[in-house]
């Protein structure tokens, strides 16, 4: 009689990496910021530019990271976000989009 290993169904294996992925402290998030010459700040950090790119977005140990944008001749913006608001989005809703206004 050969060795036989139980079987974990599918679903067990997917719930199971579902719930190990639950607990990352780092999501890969997709940003679209116009003016694409936006320059875009996690926590302080320059991550990037403008237009639409995907950033890792690293909460650590804190409940809430602060983005920012900002660009010449438009009025900065600035969200804090909780790991709860960035699931949401990513899952109901995908990019997240800001639109800089132009200073008067």
């Amino acid at each position: 009689m050969r060795n036989q290993r139980p079987r974990v169904p599918a679903a067990a294996l997917l719930a199971l990496s579902c719930l190990t992925g639950c607990s990352t402290t780092t999501f890969k998030v997709g940003m679209i910021v116009d003016p694409p010459t936006s320059a875009v700040f996690v926590n302080g950090t320059r991550v990037g530019q403008g237009a639409r790119r995907v950033y890792d977005i690293d909460f650590g140990p804190h409940e809430r990271v602060c983005v920012q944008a900002t660009a010449a001749g438009y009025e900065p913006m600035r969200e804090l976000l909780t790991r709860q608001q960035v699931i949401d989005q990513v899952e109901k809703y995908g990019d997240f989009k800001w639109y800089l206004k132009q200073e008067k």
